[in-house]
């Protein structure tokens, strides 16, 4: 008698990888729901836990030059994509005036990535914040944001997540991250070698959607000036 194998169920983080595949390049209400799905499921988070509003198309911003979405957005760097219209104004990039809330951050899945996005952005000539565990600590990073104006910060999940709640050795109880004032959190969809990216890896997932519910959501109920984008 032959027996037929049963196909074993498609994991929901192996849905996930799939769906993050080329996800920069859909639109908004699509994008919109890819990030509540990862929210929502490296979170865990259920019943009264869940935030009542969910993302939509409107919480993401969208390039002027080609409202059909770039095709191959990876192709190109993350200065010509700041320079395609998803910034509200790029003379305020240039003279940003707040300190602990850059205008842009751009959340990557590691620190190789974090230094390549810098290198590619420093054409823009406007100051740029590392936050991620290399060359610097949490302590040095919480006085660099407190003391200096970035226009741009570019770093990884679980150190943005430590700037935001300020946990290192000498912080004081609030910290010295805030989103109070930033405009636009990019979340770079650069996948590793296995084809996971920082919305999908389990080591930069939790931490970066900790970030997003402490730090963007509160400001989302607060105004609309405050956008995602998928790069």
């Amino acid at each position: 008698i032959m027996t037929l194998s049963k196909k074993k169920p498609t994991s929901s983080k192996k849905l996930l990888r799939e769906a993050c595949r080329g996800i920069a390049e859909e639109t908004p209400e699509i994008q919109a729901a890819f990030l509540w799905t990862c929210f929502t499921n490296a979170l865990k988070l259920q019943g009264t836990e869940i935030p009542e509003e969910k993302f939509n198309g409107s919480n993401f911003a969208l390039s002027v030059k080609d409202n059909k979405q770039n095709k191959e957005k990876y192709d190109q760097s993350m200065a010509k994509f700041l320079k395609s219209g998803v910034l509200s104004s790029g003379k305020k990039l240039k003279k940003w005036r707040h300190n602990k809330s850059p205008m842009v951050i751009i959340i990557c899945v590691s620190a190789r990535r974090a230094v390549s996005i810098l290198k590619d952005i420093s054409s823009l000539n406007v100051r740029a914040a590392k936050l991620f565990a290399k060359h610097m600590n949490v302590e040095e990073q919480n006085a660099m944001l407190r003391e200096n104006k970035y226009s741009i910060a570019v770093g990884t999940p679980n150190r943005l997540l430590k700037l935001l709640e300020n946990k290192g050795d000498d912080c004081d109880d609030e910290g010295e991250l805030c989103l109070d004032q930033t405009e636009l959190i990019i979340i770079d969809c650069y996948e590793d070698k296995k084809r996971f990216t920082v919305c999908t890896l389990n080591d930069t997932a939790p931490d970066l959607m900790r970030f997003i519910h402490q730090g963007a959501f509160p400001q989302l109920t607060k105004r609309k000036s405050l956008k995602f984008a998928l790069f």
